[in-house]
């Protein structure tokens, strides 16, 4: 047998000296803190008020996650955004690298201007289904993300035999979630130098 307690606790009185708090049926598994046990919160609006939200912890969780997952969703996107740069950035340099070594080798002679000669050596576009694989602004646009928009500029110089090929986007479109702004206003820049073989028009 035992007594009851006014905060609906049992005292399990044993046969030895020991005691020990037992909960009894329809008791609340919710405790009050010791601030909303003092006899200042016991009176007043306020005081009810403390009383009622010292009395129960449930929801803890829930407040506890919504305080966290603000920051960490907030870092996620960002390593998102950060890693979309990056993968877009190293597409274009290889995209570059690789238009440029097929032009300086005189694999391809044509640029989205015509054929390479003494007055085109040099031409601007943007990438997309209109280039043919005869201009090597078409290898300079294959397998760049899609989410992006691209440009890209070809240039042959034959006074210091080179072939330049430059891509820039957007680094804001690249970034796909930019939720810190840190690209906002930025553009990407990829360029590729090789030296120009055999015959210079």
């Amino acid at each position: 047998m035992g007594r009851e307690r006014q905060d609906g606790l049992k005292v399990a009185m044993a046969e030895g000296p020991e005691q020990a708090l037992m909960p009894v049926r329809g008791m609340t598994r919710c405790h009050r803190p010791a601030w909303a046990r003092s006899p200042h919160a016991r009176t007043g609006a306020i005081g009810r008020f403390l009383r009622d939200i010292g009395r129960c912890s449930r929801g803890i969780a829930a407040l506890e996650f919504a305080i966290v997952a603000t920051p960490l969703m907030l870092i996620t996107f960002g390593f998102i955004a950060v890693s979309a740069v990056f993968y877009t950035w190293s597409a274009m340099q290889n995209g570059a690298q690789y238009a440029a070594l097929l032009v300086a080798t005189g694999q391809v002679k044509s640029l989205s201007t015509g054929a390479i000669s003494a007055g085109n050596t040099t031409a601007t576009t943007a990438c997309g289904t209109s280039l043919t694989s005869t201009e090597a602004e078409y290898y300079a646009c294959t397998g760049l993300p899609s989410w992006v928009t691209f440009t890209v500029t070809t240039t042959e110089n034959c006074a210091t035999p080179s072939v330049t090929v430059s891509l820039s986007a957007s680094a804001t479109a690249a970034a796909i979630a930019d939720v810190f702004s840190i690209f906002t206003g930025k553009t990407l820049v990829s360029s590729a130098v090789v030296m120009k073989q055999g015959q210079c028009p």
